[in-house]
């Protein structure tokens, strides 16, 4: 288990400071809130997330089919969530242990699974974008945070289609990096080449559709939320400052705090309550975050005690 230990550090880190935070609020009010939407209030969070989680891989699956790559679907369910097991790690570690669950189960080559990576991020992005829109009228001051994601979207495209400069670099890197790091700077005309076919305008407008869907599956849990709490503030309104929350917290590992804040504040900012938009956060938080953590746990160790599939490779 030594192989997990910064795994359970960066959890048991982000549960503390989850725990001073609530020691700072009326943690009380968490309680009365659950026992208000009931177990089958909670359970309906958390099967719109599952939801969620189910289209996202749907969506990663046929980009590596896309790829010409053709891992088993059941299997590569279980290798795709076992990446949310690392959602609270600096920078989302957990995408790249997805990755090498491919290419060990599956035998997809590295340059495919990081351009489904980058595929499925932007596309991530782009969506959230879309159903931010909602709040954007509301709150002109949190517009920063589109335009600095909406120069992100450009720039990774930019590099994508115009390659010449990062090419060169992954050449330099190929020969004076150290020798176990050589293969991977080898690839980058392969993951170049492969993110051009995710990133063409049809299978990109496809992965955004797919992702307004999953992610609306979300939002709309989070309106309910706020709706079964006492909110009067349109749907449309709550998923947009939903999504709005998830960018701001995009900077962070897993959107640790700072998503939890920009839900807190916007929330305030629509009239409810500091008491009442701290436990929105926070139930929301549990429902989404914390329970792929979970699913990502449960997956990570089927797949550490099962053998190697024996899915077809390329």
């Amino acid at each position: 288990m030594s192989r997990f230990r910064f795994l359970v550090y960066s959890i048991v880190l982000a549960l503390v400071g989850y725990g001073v935070w609530a020691g700072m609020n009326d943690s009380q009010k968490i309680f009365s809130a659950v026992e208000q939407i009931g177990l089958s209030g909670m359970l309906f969070l958390f099967v719109l997330s599952l939801c969620n989680y189910c289209l996202r891989y749907l969506r990663w699956f046929f980009m590596l089919r896309r790829l010409g790559d053709r891992p088993d679907f059941f299997d590569g369910l279980i290798c795709y969530w076992a990446g949310f097991a690392l959602t609270t790690t600096p920078g989302k570690a957990g995408e790249a242990i997805r990755c090498l669950y491919f290419r060990n189960r599956h035998g997809v080559d590295n340059a495919h699974s990081f351009a489904a990576l980058l595929a499925d991020r932007l596309s991530d992005l782009l969506s959230a974008m879309i159903l931010a829109s909602g709040a954007l009228y509301h709150f002109e001051h949190f517009r920063w945070v589109t335009w600095v994601m909406l120069v992100v979207a450009t720039l990774v495209l930019l590099i994508v289609f115009r390659p010449a400069i990062a090419l060169r670099w992954g050449a330099f890197m190929e020969s004076h990096a150290p020798q176990v790091m050589k293969p991977f700077f080898a690839a980058t005309p392969r993951f170049f080449s492969r993110s051009a076919i995710l990133l063409s305008p049809p299978v990109l407008l496809a992965s955004i559709v797919i992702g307004v869907v999953s992610w609306s599956a979300e939002a709309y849990g989070f309106g309910w939320l706020a709706h079964q709490l006492g909110s009067e503030t349109s749907m449309m309104v709550l998923m947009g400052i939903f999504c709005l929350s998830m960018l701001a917290g995009s900077f962070l590992p897993g959107g640790l705090g700072g998503t939890e804040a920009a839900m807190a504040v916007l929330l305030v900012a629509i009239g409810i309550g500091p008491a009442e938009a701290f436990v929105i956060a926070v139930l929301c938080r549990l429902a989404t975050l914390w329970f792929a953590v979970l699913i990502g746990l449960l997956s990570m160790l089927w797949l550490e005690h099962k053998p190697f599939s024996s899915a077809v490779k390329t």
